[in-house]
């Protein structure tokens, strides 16, 4: 089943973000609103990056008593971050102005039944619905945003079915978290939470815009072939022949019992595409059975590679520094930071610096369970869209 939704709206300014750490969703959403500044800023939509330990039925009916006018999509997190850096347990609100945004939109809510015909016809409508209204030499100038339930085990074939309907579109996205709980992770449509759905926004901009991914790579130390593996629960048995978490474990030198989510972070495994590596990061390891979870497709004969990781934040402010050299100074960048990239920062002490670089590109998002780029299902990477001040043409 496909659920549409459709906004257009004309106003003035660009975005405006709202942040609470108020886990009542009364006084949560009430903190929203006033900052939102609901009654000056007209709003085509807004996008809601919570934590899952709100009462998400509670928070979604007074989202919709607050915003009654205004679309809001978003999802569950492993934390939220903006222009005062990481945080946890929060709530973090992005308002988009409809005098530079129009969009369209919809909720996927079976990825099981959600096929390459599915997904043609779900763009085809998106686009239709996109151009509504405009004049007859209106060029759409849009990306597409995809916010996935991170636990459902379908990104892959989900993210590879809706690339093959973007035309050239440019797409990127994130899996949607529980605060490391690993138990039910949900998105946000139409004044309810979902849990094995999925919500595509089509987004038309009047401002210039890049859609890019980051992530801190140094180089391959060696290589390591998956053996036994099911592809269907992403997990891996045995990496060359031998139990694939004790291979792991001695990798980094502990055993497996002592494994902790930091270690998945600082020691990451990656698979290369061409000349390029995108890192496969491990979930938890199993005692019983010594295997390894993954958050990533993983498969029998994928060859895995142990890399070196450059530092964290340096790749992301070359990019940055970069984009803004092209399209002008940021209005803001959405981003979806993978929740192990936070891990990492936490352990080397980067907090101060990655609050730095949120507050210089007044970077806004949430930590996910994956990212999405073209197609692609990533971890461990920095993936959004860099939303210029200047407007395009």
């Amino acid at each position: 089943m496909i659920v549409f939704l459709y906004a257009r709206l004309l106003y003035m300014n660009h975005t405006l973000t709202a942040t609470s750490a108020s886990l009542d969703a009364t006084v949560a959403c009430a903190e929203i609103s006033g900052q939102l500044n609901v009654s000056d800023f007209h709003s085509a939509f807004i996008l809601i990056f919570c934590s899952s330990q709100y009462d998400l039925s509670q928070l979604a009916t007074k989202l919709q008593q607050q915003f009654p006018h205004t679309p809001c999509f978003g999802c569950t997190t492993a934390g939220e971050f903006a222009k005062d850096g990481y945080k946890r347990e929060t709530i973090v609100a992005v308002s988009f102005s409809s005098e530079y945004f129009i969009f369209s939109s919809a909720l996927v809510t079976n990825l099981k039944e959600f096929d390459v015909v599915s997904a043609k016809e779900l763009m085809n409508d998106l686009n239709a619905r996109l151009v509504v209204g405009q004049e007859d030499d209106f060029v759409p100038n849009n990306f597409v945003l995809s916010l996935v339930d991170g636990l459902s085990s379908k990104e892959e074939e989900f993210l590879l079915n809706i690339d093959s309907a973007m035309s050239g579109i440019p797409h990127f996205g994130g899996s949607a978290g529980d605060d490391q709980m690993l138990n039910n992770t949900y998105v946000l449509y139409d004044g309810k939470f979902h849990d094995s759905a999925a919500v595509i926004i089509n987004v038309h901009s009047t401002l210039k815009f890049r859609v890019f991914t980051v992530n801190h790579i140094a180089e391959s130390l060696g290589k390591l072939v998956v053996t036994d593996a099911d592809p269907a629960t992403r997990q891996v048995f045995e990496i060359n022949a031998e139990p694939a978490a004790q291979v792991y474990a001695d990798l980094v030198g502990k055993t497996v019992e002592t494994l902790e989510p930091d270690d998945f972070a600082l020691y990451p495994l990656a698979v290369k595409v061409g000349n390029e590596y995108y890192i496969r990061s491990i979930q938890r390891a199993t005692d019983a059975f010594h295997s390894l979870s993954f958050y990533c497709a993983v498969d029998i004969g994928i060859v895995l590679n142990k890399v070196s990781l450059r530092s964290i934040n340096d790749g992301l402010h070359e990019k940055l520094s970069e984009l803004q050299s092209e399209l002008g100074k940021p209005a803001m960048v959405l981003g979806m930071d993978c929740f192990l990239r936070r891990v990492e920062v936490e352990h080397k002490g980067l907090c101060n610096e990655t609050k730095e670089l949120h507050q210089q590109y007044n970077i806004v998002g949430f930590n996910a369970y994956g990212e999405h780029i073209k197609g692609i299902h990533l971890n461990q990477t920095f993936t959004g869209v860099y939303l210029s001040e200047e407007t395009h043409g």
